[in-house]
């Protein structure tokens, strides 16, 4: 693995290996890429400091907010257990907790959870349930 030891470093590497999601590449060719190396709440640093509102996250990922400490230890707990398994013809003790607390706050007879990984999947998981 690479470590950095200067800004100019890290740079030259962004610039060199990097292809930045809908982002045209030559606006880098004379600044700076935005590196983030931080969160807190709901905002993010760049590698001096400079704070940003996060507004991409919840477009990708739920925007429960960085440096959620509880959260990571949430993750560590479960991860250190069973880190990830789909459900597919297994069942696992948390995604049957999780199941039955949503069918509890579900009106009417909506008793059952099909779980997907993004909000895509879950679309299209919908419109074939739906055929």
């Amino acid at each position: 693995m690479t470590s950095f030891d200067a800004i100019g470093d890290i740079q030259e590497a962004a610039k060199r290996n990097l292809w930045l999601h809908f982002t045209r590449m030559s606006a880098y060719a004379d600044s700076e890429v935005p590196v983030i190396v931080r969160g807190s709440g709901a905002y993010v640093y760049d590698q001096h400091g400079k704070r940003y509102l996060d507004g991409l996250a919840g477009l990708f990922v739920s925007q429960v907010g960085h440096g959620r400490a509880e959260i990571a230890e949430a993750g560590a707990r479960q991860a250190a257990e069973l880190a990830y398994f789909p459900l597919w013809s297994y069942a696992h003790p948390k995604a049957i907790e999780l199941a039955a607390r949503l069918a509890d706050l579900a009106p009417g007879d909506l008793n059952r959870v099909f779980f997907t990984t993004s909000g895509s999947e879950a679309v299209e998981s919908v419109s074939l349930l739906a055929k």
